[in-house]
């Protein structure tokens, strides 16, 4: 029998919201913290904000704090704003986990720099390597398919995600032509036909995931209840009214 269409303000969805939530302030305040890595960052056009990695976490970060604002204060607006950002942190948290473990088991230079020449590529501390490439995307997946509704047909994924990936090359990119170098080494090995093909090969794969994720939301929780969820968020929001008035 599947799951019902929505788990309203479970505590097992609160506690989730918040263990992830904590977990990804940790993960940024660490990144922020003085280290030869966060140094190495900050040395260059873009500092921390060139990497993929740490714009998606911006944007799981921000779906745990709506999503956790909807857990205290059962608004609509706050459903639609978690809605909204989780459409593209959960495909583009998952590309990051498959990108970076397969990149890391092949070879960590292709992914991470040397802090000087001759040195070995950098190696990020492994709890916090697991907090910004593994839990996010376990804790998007987990909160998408088991306390959150499907994606709206309406989102257009193969749009989203190839405006969401031309943003970020433009963006990398540019980043590049200041800094003389690429933020990932293995762009400054590859000709431009290379990383056009490189580029154009996420597209396909964040609209996979996309569709991946909204077909085991159906297995998992069945097809939605529409009219009944609407019943719901209207209760809700009647509720904190009243509360209000009191």
């Amino acid at each position: 029998m599947a799951f019902p269409h929505t788990i309203p303000r479970s505590p097992f969805a609160f506690v989730l919201h918040l263990v992830a939530f904590a977990s990804i302030s940790w993960s940024f305040n660490e990144l922020w913290k003085p280290s030869p890595m966060s140094d190495f960052m900050e040395s260059s056009y873009g500092g921390h904000w060139q990497y993929l990695t740490i714009l998606s976490l911006a944007i799981a970060w921000l779906t745990f704090l709506f999503s956790l604002l909807y857990d205290v204060l059962p608004l609509s607006l706050f459903a639609r704003l978690k809605t909204s950002v989780a459409i593209l942190a959960v495909p583009v948290e998952g590309l990051v986990g498959l990108l970076y473990w397969t990149l890391t088991v092949v070879n960590p230079a292709l992914l991470n720099p040397s802090l000087g020449e001759g040195k070995e590529p950098f190696r990020i501390p492994f709890w916090l390597d697991v907090s910004l490439h593994g839990l996010p995307a376990v804790f998007l997946w987990l909160d998408f398919l088991l306390f959150s509704p499907p994606f709206p047909t309406r989102a257009r994924p193969a749009l989203l995600s190839s405006l969401a990936a031309a943003a970020y090359v433009l963006w990398l990119e540019h980043a590049a032509a200041r800094n003389g170098r690429y933020a990932y080494p293995m762009l400054d090995e590859w000709t431009p036909v290379q990383r056009s093909i490189f580029y154009v090969l996420q597209i396909p794969v964040l609209i996979g995931l996309y569709k991946l994720a909204n077909g085991i939301h159906r297995l998992v929780r069945g097809e939605p209840d529409v009219r009944n969820e609407a019943k719901h968020v209207e209760r809700a929001e009647r509720k904190v009214g009243a509360k209000k008035g009191q």
